[in-house]
């Protein structure tokens, strides 16, 4: 990422720095460089694609820094990476190869059980999707932090606000990893900032101002400079063989022409020079000059500088290599947040396809409840945070859904509810269990119960089924011998008598026994 060894070449103008001393000033924000930063600490979770807190961690990285500069009153600006310009695709795709390769190899040593192994082969293999970063713009909204997403590069989008003036929503500094901003011009970059504030700053003046470490770029202007960084290599065009920044900087300071460099380097049999590399150098020249950026007040797609005649001739017309231009609808919409910069494809589609899915797994949910049972179902507005790892189309969203809140407890409870406050039917046979210790010792049907049952070989102690009836002048007498085939079994006949009957018999039966009395005292009474 960025101009291999530039920044150790330029450390004598770079100075420590604490991000307070731009309190009060809009800082821009390199947003993939924070992300990466944070995704080393969940790389394995990550292309695991792992559910868990542990895959939110580079979320919660990306925060934390944002709230320092909002505590030391720093404005926060967050652009994004949009879609890979045409003459950064070779670097992409073997950028690619290697993550692939180094996933394997991360999946291998996790099987092995080698997991710090795999740690480190995972760290190299994962990378920042426009999933992951539409996460993280979902909760910026949600904080109220400004951001845009650049149509192509982010560098080149900082390097254009950074030359903007504070009320054309310019921006005082850049905060980033990538010292590709340097090639694009930018004015003022932080990097290398911790969780403290604390950082490295690069001033381009001073650059061009000063003396240091015996390095003066005092006969440099922007354009040889950005030609020595092309020469020492970029993502664009790798460098000739033989050929780093130090090398770089001593062509430039010698010939003070770019055309003079490429033919001096042409001609020396000490660097072998692809023939196409003079076309090729000034391709990404102009690249860096003139990258396609967003416009946010004519909400268009425009060059960051007016293109120079030179750079219209080493292009051949074919402004496609600066990025694609895009209708202002489309580029409004991907600098909004509201497309995916690579595939075209609006976020909500994808969140509207997880409700799907949530909704789909509700009514599974719902399946396994008894039939028999009635479903009691109360409706809510809810917020639903969904977060996802899945690079391809899960989203951090927040969706306002009404769900449905069907439990099992809540059908239970509504079944007793609706016992109790349902209307009793009369003569209702109801089972219930009889307590022993609440029947007398000298019950005649318990002891006939328990002749019975022993007569058939059934134990004495088991609790056995009543039938009572809810009619308060009837009740059951006995069951006959034979009415109960098992204890488990339910009575075959019952023998009910109405209530009043029994009473007749009482009265009946306590006249005989005054008679009866009465005629022993009429026996033994003295004559």
């Amino acid at each position: 990422m960025g101009i291999q060894n530039l920044l150790r070449f330029l450390k004598p103008f770079i100075e420590p720095i604490h991000i307070k001393r731009y309190s009060g000033k809009r800082v821009g924000i390199d947003a993939y460089s924070w992300l990466h930063k944070g995704a080393y600490s969940c790389s394995m979770e990550l292309c695991l694609n792992s559910r868990t807190d542990a895959a939110k961690r580079h979320l919660k990285y990306f925060m934390h820094r944002i709230n320092l500069l909002r505590h030391y009153s720093v404005i926060p600006v967050v652009v994004f990476d949009g879609c890979s310009i045409p003459c950064k695709s070779a670097t992409e795709h073997e950028r690619h190869r290697r993550r692939e390769s180094n996933l394997m190899l991360a999946k291998e040593k996790l099987k092995e059980g080698n997991v710090s192994a795999a740690v480190e082969f995972f760290k190299k293999a994962v990378r920042i999707t426009p999933s992951m970063a539409h996460q993280l713009i979902q909760i910026l909204r949600s904080e109220s932090v400004e951001f845009i997403v650049s149509p192509y590069e982010a560098d080149a989008q900082l390097a254009y606000l950074s030359a903007l003036d504070d009320g054309q929503g310019g921006i005082a500094a850049v905060i980033t990893e990538d010292s590709d901003l340097i090639a694009y011009g930018c004015k003022d970059i932080i990097f290398k900032m911790d969780r403290y504030g604390n950082g490295e700053e690069f001033l381009m003046d001073r650059v061009f101002t000063t003396v240091c470490g015996g390095l003066s770029f005092m006969n440099f202007d922007k354009e040889l400079f950005t030609g020595m960084c092309v020469l020492a290599g970029c993502d664009f065009l790798p460098s000739i063989p033989g050929i780093g920044t130090k090398r770089a900087y001593s062509l430039v300071a010698k010939y003070k022409n770019l055309d003079r460099v490429l033919s001096s380097l042409k001609f020396d049999k000490r660097y072998q020079m692809p023939e196409d590399y003079s076309d090729s150098f000034w391709k990404t020249v102009a690249v860096f000059h003139h990258a396609r950026i967003y416009d946010v007040e004519t909400k268009a797609l425009k060059p960051m500088k007016p293109l120079e005649q030179k750079h219209l001739q080493s292009l051949n017309g074919d402004l496609d290599l600066l990025g694609p231009d895009l209708p202002p609808s489309i580029a409004a919409a991907i600098a909004e947040g509201h497309l995916n910069p690579v595939t075209m494809e609006a976020f909500n589609y994808l969140s509207a396809a997880e409700s799907c899915l949530a909704s789909v797994n509700n009514a599974a949910a719902c399946d396994g409840i008894d039939k028999n049972e009635t479903q009691v179902e109360s409706t809510q507005e809810s917020c639903i945070t969904i977060f996802s790892a899945n690079q391809a189309s899960e989203e951090y969203v927040t969706v306002l859904e009404e769900i449905a809140v069907d439990q099992k407890k809540y059908v239970k409870e509504a079944l007793a509810l609706g016992k109790l406050i349902a209307p009793s039917e009369r003569h209702q046979v109801v089972e219930h269990e009889i307590d022993r210790g609440m029947v007398p010792d000298n019950n005649p049907f318990k002891k006939r119960k328990l002749e019975g049952g022993k007569s058939e070989g059934r134990e004495s102690h088991m609790t056995e089924p009543v039938s009572v009836l809810t009619d308060e002048r009837s009740v059951m007498l006995c069951s006959s011998h034979e009415s109960q085939e098992s204890v488990k079994s339910k009575p075959k006949k019952r023998v009910f008598v109405r209530k009043d009957k029994i009473q007749k018999s009482n009265t009946k039966d306590s006249k005989t026994q005054k008679s009866e009395k009465s005629g022993i005292f009429k026996f033994f009474r003295r004559l």
